[in-house]
C-alpha cells in the first residue's frame, strides 16, 4: 500500500479514495496503522468506552475521512439466536456460531444516512449502536493524536 519514497499516510489516504472496495481498503488501511507503532495513535480523534473500562470503538482520521473502528464481541448464545439466524451466522461469523468481526466504518458515510445507520458496538456490559452524526459531533474539531477524554458509553 504505501511505497518508500512517500508518506505511508498520504499513500494509506489515496488507497482509500482508489480503492474499488472501500469496506476492505478501510480493514486493511486500519490493520497498517494498528501494525506500525504510534500511526493509530498519531491519528485518533475520539475513543468509546463502556462504564467499566472497556474500549469499544475508536475513532480516527485518514485525510478527510473520519472512520470508526469498532471491536470484535461475542453475544450470549441467547442473545445471539434472538439477534441473529443461522445463515448470517454461518457466513459472517469468526467461529461460524457467535464471534462476530470487528469492522471499520466510514462516518461520514453513515452520517448521510442520519440517525438511521450506525456502528453497533459491544462488549460484556453494554450493546449500542454509533451514528455517524453522533461521532462526528463527538470528534467535532479534535486533532488527531490528542483525543481527548474518551465518552463513556
Amino acid at each position: 500500500m504505501a511505497d518508500g519514497d512517500q508518506d505511508p499516510i498520504e499513500a494509506l489516504r489515496r488507497y482509500l479514495e482508489t480503492a474499488e472496495d472501500s469496506r476492505l481498503a478501510r480493514e486493511r488501511v486500519y490493520e497498517t496503522l494498528r501494525d506500525h507503532p504510534g500511526w493509530l495513535a498519531n491519528l485518533t480523534v475520539h475513543k468509546y468506552m463502556c462504564m467499566r473500562g472497556c474500549q469499544l470503538a475508536r475513532a480516527f482520521r485518514v485525510g478527510g475521512l473520519t472512520l470508526l473502528a469498532v471491536r470484535d464481541y461475542k453475544y450470549s448464545p441467547g442473545l445471539n439466536l434472538q439477534l441473529s439466524v443461522e445463515a448470517a451466522r454461518d457466513q459472517n461469523t469468526l467461529d461460524g456460531e457467535r464471534h462476530w468481526p470487528s469492522h471499520v466504518y466510514d462516518m461520514d458515510e453513515l452520517a448521510q444516512w442520519g440517525d438511521e445507520a450506525g456502528a453497533a458496538v459491544v462488549c460484556r456490559h453494554y450493546r449500542g449502536m454509533l451514528t455517524g452524526r453522533r461521532v462526528l459531533t463527538d470528534c467535532g474539531n479534535a486533532t488527531p493524536g490528542r483525543p481527548g477524554k474518551p465518552t463513556r458509553l
